[in-house]
Formats: C-alpha cells, structure tokens, sequence
C-alpha cells in the first residue's frame, strides 16, 4: 500500500504573483493569483482593507485628486478637484469655483483634472497643462497671479515640484525641454515669483539628451539632485557648491543621463524616503537600481507582472494612472482605474531577482491617492473622500483568491492522488471559504466549502469560545458541515458534500485567533495546485498554512 505524503506551504503567497515565469518552476511561496490581497508585516497573504467615506452629505462629486496642505500652525486642509471644480474640505466640501481673475472679473476657465499640488511654506501651488496655476491659502483657493506674493508670470505647466526651498514645473504646451523654477522662498513669497524675479529662471535640458530628443514628463528630488524624468531618458542634475543646503541654479551641473529608462505617467512618481519609484515602459522601475544598472532589465520591480502591468497600461490614458506611497502599510500602490486594479508592492525588501512582492487589487473605482502625514490612505471617489480602512468596500464585500502555482513533488513523472488538505487561517470568526483544487493545468477545480468557528478571542482564556492556550472541553471534536449549494453566497460551487473537523487554537499570532481546518479532499494528477476563495464581509483573515496530504499512484 503506498504511504501517505505530505508536503507544506508555510507562507503561502509570501513572494508575491508571479506570472512570467513557467508555473511549475516556482518556488511554493509565490503566487498565480493573488487578488484583494497584501503580504503583512508577519510575511502572510491576507485581505487588503477597504474603503469607507469620509465626506459626508456629498454627491456626485467624482473626485479625481486630493491634496493635504499643512499651514505653518499645524493646521490641516485638504483640497480636492473633480468634473472641472475644485474643493476643500474633508467631512465637508466645499467648492472653490468659479475662480475669479481679479484683473478682468472673468472666471477662470478649469477643462480638465488632471491637478498636481504641491506644498512650499504656507501655501499650497496646483499647476495643470493649459491652466492658470492656483494657489490655496487658509482654506480658500484662487488664482496664483492674483495673490500678493506673486511676480511674473507663473509657467502653466503640467507638473511641478517643491524641493530645495522652490517650486520647480515643466511640460507646457509647445515645451518639453525647459524646467522653470521659482525664487528661493526664503525670498517672501518665493513659490509665486517667476520669470527672473528675483533667483527665479528656466533650465533647458535639450542639451542634455544624447538621442537628440525627449519630453519631460515628471520631476523628482533625491539625495540632493534634481531628477527629471522623461519619456525616454532620466536627466539628473546636482549643485556644485557643496556648502550650500539647497540647489543653487547658477551652480547646477549636469551628473549623468540614463538613455533607455524612462516615465510614462506622472503621477506614477512616489518617492519612498530611500527610492523613487515610476512607471516606465515596459514596467515599475526603482530610480536607485537604474542608477546602479542603467537601463539593464534587472531594475525592474515589476518583473514577476511585467505583461500584466503592460497590458493594463495598455488600456489606460497615461493622466488617469495614478499612485501613492503609505509609509505605514509598507506598500506602493499603482491604479489603472479603467480596468478597476490597483497593483500593490511591497516596500519592505527585494527578491533575488530585484522585483518587489505585488499583489493585484480588483474592483477598484478610486482616483486620486494620497498618504497624509497621520499616516492615512485617503482615495477619491464618486461621492467624496474615501479612507483605507475595515474590511468593506463603502458596506459592500469583495472577493480574496489566492492560487498557488502548480507543483509534482519533486516527482514529475507519477500520479499524485489528494487525499487530505490542512489550512491555518488567521482572524475571520465564522468566515466561510472554499478550497480548491486542480490538477494537470486544468482550469476546472474541484471546489470545497468550509467555515472557521464562530469565536470570541479571549487573551487569556478568561471570556469567550477560545483562549490562548486552546479550546476548551466542551469544543473538543467540534465538527463544521458543508454541502454543495449550501453556501452564501449561492454562485459558490461545491462538487462533495461532506463533514471537515476543526483543530482550534486561538493564540497571538498578529491579530485575532488561529484556526487549523483540515477536510477531505479527491482528484489525481502528475501536478497539483491549490487555491483558496472567501467573500470579505468586515473581519480580516490571513493565510499562515497550506498542508496537502497525497498517495503516490503509477508511474505515467
């Protein structure tokens, strides 16, 4: 009689998707499909947040972007723009046009939002292509021209940056070659003195490109240099004067030109405090590894997705991709909001191949992203703020899916027959699941339904159904049924019907108990891959093991 196998995944999903390489060759912890998910901070496959309104009383909105500005008091406004208006406000909105010019009392005309602001001492800047650059102050927005501090005549450029004590734009219409700077703002009201007023200037890299053309898409600050992203290319440049703490343009020099790497999208740019990450493309791309590789395909941090983020940059306009940095979640998100995704990496290490573990997130309807400085994810939606947080989509659920690759146990060339699958879950009291199982790369899964027990954790095992140091008397034995079209919701397919034990032990393990569901399981093939499906309905849950039970059959 052939003897009972077995083999485990301790932390499934724990690389991350892995699509462009052959399933087969994986290693067990990456994953085919990882949707609706994070790796945590305890390296397990769990459900990503959802998403609940802040605003509230708003309507039909659309936001599209959101901006926090901190005055030099502490105080915080946020500003937002959507269907050609502009806001303030968070619980509140509170719209901000028709913005008046003083001069002439016409209304400014706003044709797009496609908005990037920025913050320079105690004022807030926002520049688009085409527009009339604007300016927030206390709470209230206008146009730049008109504000006090300002001289000259502000670039109507498509993206700006605040670093090294200036604001510094580029890409307007009919020049894709000059970045214009700002007075230094030590200088009273420097972010709104252009045109040679006073420090203020342009600096025109035509020069600097080697392939006798570009166009500048988005600028970035790191380590002191000014990084200019372009479609084709990355142009950096630093100060000569050592001394000073900030860019001096009379003493900028040009440090190095990357051909063969740029930026698609603008507001793909997040600098994580230690890197600058950008869509370039042909994927993600780290700014410290192509200055260490240049243009070599190694830099590329979407590696394991590369089609997949190709594909989805494929059908989006290159103004509506959108990405945020969370310092407190660890990840970089990137959003294609006409395919509804939302790509995550994580930002905590690298893999062996210089990739960053992704997940991939569906069903997304955000815009704008931003982390604030509290450390909350804000999104904009349909009907105002959104914020990152519980385990509803604004009251709704979502689906999580996790898919391992396909594995032979070392033993490609005999029959595998599951007998038995082991899951530790974390969280989740009373979640309902399905296991699945396929084999030979077949895309028809044997599905089985479960539900961990229904608990209350208790830390020292002094209230509710389990404690740390395990289930009590009566729970021993405890069993969960499940039958085919028994589970809600009713599209869950089961094609057994039959009883699973549960092994329960809560304990601390990051948040809410563990649950050890072990079920029976069918099927025979030379490969094996497992898969596992939940509705998300409020609670967390997390993966922490798989454990796949096996007979070996014949020889193929």
């Amino acid at each position: 009689m052939a003897q009972l196998q077995s083999t485990s995944i301790a932390a499934p999903g724990f690389y991350g998707l892995n699509t462009q390489e052959s399933s087969i060759t994986l290693a067990s912890g990456f994953a085919l499909e990882a949707t609706n998910c994070v790796i945590d901070k305890y390296g397990r496959l769990g459900a990503r947040n959802g998403w609940l309104y802040r605003t509230v009383g708003s309507t039909s909105v659309n936001l599209k972007g959101i901006h926090e500005f901190i005055d030099n008091a502490g105080a915080t406004t946020y500003s937002s723009w959507g269907d050609n208006k502009v806001y303030t406000g968070y619980s509140t909105l509170t719209e901000q046009t028709p913005i008046i010019n003083a001069v002439t009392s016409v209304a400014v005309p706003i044709t797009a939002d496609n908005w990037q602001a920025v913050n320079l001492s105690d004022h807030a800047y926002m520049f688009q292509r085409g527009h009339e650059p604007l300016i927030q102050t206390a709470g209230v927005v206008g146009r730049l021209e008109d504000h006090a501090h300002a001289s000259g005549s502000a670039p109507q450029a498509n993206t700006v940056l605040s670093a090294y004590g200036r604001l510094w734009a580029a890409d307007i219409t009919g020049d894709n070659h000059t970045v214009h700077f700002s007075d230094l703002v030590i200088t009273n009201g420097g972010g709104g003195r252009w045109g040679g007023i006073g420090s203020s200037g342009v600096l025109d890299i035509a020069t600097a490109w080697t392939r006798g053309g570009d166009s500048i898409v988005a600028l970035g600050a790191f380590n002191g240099y000014l990084i200019i992203f372009c479609k084709n290319s990355i142009v950096i440049y630093g100060d000569t004067d050592a001394n000073n703490n900030y860019l001096t343009p009379t003493t900028l020099r040009l440090v190095e030109v990357i051909e063969g790497v740029g930026c698609i999208a603008r507001d793909s740019v997040q600098n994580t405090g230690t890197d600058i990450f950008f869509l370039s493309n042909s994927g993600v791309r780290s700014l410290s590894r192509v200055i260490q590789e240049k243009s070599t395909p190694v830099g590329d941090i979407s590696i394991n997705v590369r089609d997949d983020i190709t594909a989805a940059v494929a059908d989006e306009s290159y103004d509506d991709i959108k990405s945020v940095y969370s310092p407190l979640h660890a990840f970089y998100l990137l959003s294609f909001p006409t395919s509804q995704q939302v790509y995550c990496f994580d930002t905590r290490g690298k893999l062996e191949n210089g990739a960053s573990r992704v997940t991939r997130w569906k069903g997304i309807t955000h815009r704008g992203m931003i982390a604030t400085q509290a450390g909350k994810l804000l999104f904009g939606q349909v009907n105002g703020i959104a914020e990152y947080s519980t385990y509803l989509d604004s009251g709704s659920t979502y689906r999580m899916l996790y898919y391992t690759n396909y594995f032979d146990f070392d033993q490609p060339t005999t029959t595998k027959i599951l007998k038995s699958i082991g899951i530790t879950l974390i969280g989740g009291s009373g979640q309902i699941f399905t296991i699945k199982t396929g084999t030979d790369y077949t895309d028809q899964y044997r599905s089985y339904n479960a539900s961990v027990k229904q608990t209350t954790i208790a830390e020292y095992g002094i209230t509710g159904d389990y404690s740390e140091y395990g289930p009590s008397a009566s729970e021993a034995g405890y069993l969960i049924t499940w039958d085919a079209g028994g589970v809600s919701p009713n599209t869950w397919s089961a094609e057994t019907t039959g009883v699973a034990s549960v092994e329960g032990n809560a304990e601390f393990a990051g948040g809410g108990g563990t649950d050890r569901i072990k079920l029976s399981v069918g099927g025979s093939g030379s490969v094996v891959q497992l898969g596992f499906e939940t509705q998300i309905s409020g609670d967390e849950v997390s993966i922490q093991k798989f454990d796949l039970y096996i007979k070996q059959g014949r020889v193929i």
